[in-house]
């Protein structure tokens, strides 16, 4: 009886553009599972979202307010896919700067 050959993980499946750069996308994610589960679950909830409201969310630390600042900017701008695909530009991140060694 033959043995099937195992398959590599990228073999014969789509990489996803953010696998890359899951790091600040995963947190991005995590945030906004927070965001969900205290009951911000629209983009207009989570843009109307005011400072007093975000500092009362629970274990909320700078890192979260400043990914939460950037969400909101990226929802009233319409970007969120392309944000959380990596294909976008933020501040933070000059596009190409990875290609061209710029830090």
């Amino acid at each position: 009886m033959k043995r099937k050959k195992k398959r590599n993980k990228t073999e014969g499946g789509v990489k996803l553009p953010f696998d890359n750069k899951m790091g600040k996308n995963q947190k991005a994610i995590k945030v906004l599972q927070r965001l969900f589960d205290a009951g911000y679950g629209t983009e207009k909830e989570i843009a109307s979202m005011t400072m007093d409201e975000m500092l009362m969310l629970p274990g909320v630390n700078v890192a979260d307010l400043c990914m939460i600042s950037e969400l909101q900017k990226i929802i009233k701008a319409n970007k969120v896919i392309s944000y959380l695909s990596g294909r976008i530009e933020t501040k933070d991140e000059p596009k190409g700067a990875e290609e061209h060694g710029a830090t």
